[in-house]
């Protein structure tokens, strides 16, 4: 994998931890710009990284899913996109708190090496 070809994910600490140790899968994001169909696809690789300059995970992207929130929860288990949520609307709450309220997001799998 080359830096050029990669998906380069910057995180904060507890999604990254997430992902390392609580089981998260997916990754959700805005669909706009770097996250949009047109460079999130099945096979690219990808890298995590705890902020820009911290530690880092590397794998590939797996299942890739577009729509709203709640059409994303109901395609995939919300534990695999926020471990810490009791139930899919606290997952769907936390995911337009942090990202905005917008017409599509980005769901994407990771699969590491």
């Amino acid at each position: 994998m080359t830096k050029k070809d990669r998906l380069f994910v910057p995180l904060s600490t507890e999604p990254y931890l997430d992902f390392k140790e609580k089981g998260k899968q997916y990754e959700v994001r805005s669909c706009e710009r770097a996250f949009s169909e047109k460079y999130v696809y099945k096979g690219r690789p990808v890298e995590i990284r705890k902020g820009y300059s911290g530690e880092s995970l590397n794998g590939i992207i797996g299942k890739v899913i577009i729509g709203s929130l709640e059409h994303i929860m109901y395609k995939l288990d919300y534990k695999k996109i926020e471990p810490n949520a009791k139930n899919k609307n606290e997952a769907i709450l936390e995911n337009k708190k942090i990202l905005g309220k917008k017409d599509k997001y980005i769901a994407f799998q990771i699969l590491f090496n």
